[in-house]
């Protein structure tokens, strides 16, 4: 099993040479990958190697890099149109309007003594970047103590291997973003967890066989309340600053610094709630089952429709659409990988309206859950999650079992269960504010 974490570098006050060069990179790199994507769209073409042989000799007569920069950009290329044609053959994108790339940043392959394509080289206080025959651009890195302890001891010793680096400029010097690839042994597993993202609270359910279902809600309010101080702030900015005379300037600056703080404080809490979740689905020794959430803004937008026949309002709408469900998901699922517990996903349908004990269907009032057949109360959330973890049994690989993977039917308690979990708080932090 393999856990992959990535580490954010910047780096110290560029100078204006070194700036220079690298924006026209940057924006080589950019031009680069539309150039493929177009090619690729020409002769119908989706890997790399059929790439090289039809475009080539022209992106090589227009660009002045080193021939490795043409196998990052077709790599960047292709995997945007295989993603493109995906959507297309879901119907969710117009196949006559291929992608076009334009992120400011720059994806490079690793240049190692086992990888003599890659162009940029990773020497743990500085990054070099192969830009042409002799010339080369170094990057310094500002390593920390967290950088030390968390990454490159470890690189070191050979535990750790870097993957592809990625960067891109800030104000003054460039942000360099180091992917850390880790072999994990993977462990035994005892049961499945079902982990039910929602705006307030993440509430999980364990199952194990023959052993009564357990339940643990973890309170995420201040996330809401985070978002909604923020936004009051910025509006009394905009509505003070906006009247005669007007300073669109110190407008802008204190809107970045608001949204720079409402990102901080989010991805710390974010960070705490997906370390408290990968401890205690360690405690219990078993896999992690998600809801596949994809696509799940698109029933927040204006002309859908709620479960009552109206559209949602503006306020809702916002609301949760700044709701971070994916990015709580992602950090809870490399922090359990990096433990060598395994993750599943599976379908979001009707997870928090089948009852967990008869499989009726019964749609919850609210927050309330009452089943019309067998006669069982609880929230709709401790609904979800359970179903999640009836549903990733069948979904985790047997072999990751501790012992002979039990029936779906043993994994639950046949008695009616008392329904109230267990709420614990999210552990305290020190915000930094």
């Amino acid at each position: 099993m393999q856990s992959v974490c990535s580490a954010h570098f910047t780096t110290p006050k560029l100078t204006k040479k070194k700036r220079e060069l690298l924006g026209e990179l940057l924006d080589q790199f950019t031009a680069s990958v539309n150039f493929c994507t177009k090619k690729c769209v020409e002769h119908n073409v989706t890997s790399r190697a059929s790439l090289h042989h039809v475009a080539y000799s022209e992106w090589k007569s227009r660009f002045s890099l080193a021939t490795h920069w043409f196998h990052s950009a077709g790599q960047v290329a292709t995997q945007t149109l295989r993603s493109w044609r995906n959507l297309c053959r879901k119907g969710q994108a117009d196949p006559k309007k291929p992608p076009v790339y334009e992120a400011k940043t720059m994806r490079l392959e690793l240049w190692s003594d086992k990888n003599s394509t890659g162009i940029c080289k990773f020497q743990g206080n500085t990054v070099r970047i192969r830009v042409r025959k002799g010339e080369h651009l170094w990057l310094p890195l500002l390593v920390t103590e967290h950088h030390e302890q968390a990454y490159l001891r470890d690189w070191r010793e050979g535990k750790l291997k870097v993957g592809e680096v990625t960067i891109s400029l800030s104000k003054e010097g460039a942000n360099v973003f180091v992917p850390f690839k880790r072999e994990v042994k993977p462990k035994h597993i005892n049961g499945v967890c079902g982990v039910d993202i929602n705006e307030r609270s993440v509430d999980l359910t364990i199952l194990k066989p023959k052993e009564q279902p357990k339940h643990v809600k973890i309170d995420v309010s201040k996330l809401s309340a985070i978002r909604h101080s923020s936004q009051l702030k910025r509006k009394s900015v905009q509505k003070k600053l906006d009247a005669p005379p007007q300073r669109p300037v110190q407008k802008r600056r204190l809107q970045e610094k608001y949204w720079r703080r409402e990102s901080n404080r989010t991805n710390q809490i974010l960070h705490a709630v997906s370390r408290q979740v990968a401890e205690i689905v360690d405690q219990e020794q078993v896999a992690v089952a998600f809801e596949d959430i994809k696509g799940i803004r698109g029933s927040m937008r204006s002309k859908q429709k709620s479960a009552n026949g109206k559209a949602l309002r503006k306020d809702m709408r916002r609301r949760l659409n700044q709701w971070p469900f994916h990015k709580l998901q992602f950090y809870v699922d490399y922090k359990t990988t990096q433990r060598g517990l395994p993750t599943v996903e599976v379908s979001n349908y009707r997870k928090s309206k089948n009852c967990p004990i008869c499989g009726r269907y019964n749609r919850p009032n609210g927050h309330a859950y009452h089943c019309l057949g067998c006669g069982f109360e609880a929230g709709r959330h401790l609904v979800a999650s359970w179903n999640i973890a009836k549903d990733g049994a069948s979904h985790v690989p047997a072999d990751c079992w501790q012992m002979q993977r039990a029936a779906e039917e043993e994994l639950v308690a046949q008695e009616k269960l008392p329904a109230e979990p267990e709420k614990i708080p999210m552990q305290q932090f020190a915000t930094g504010f």
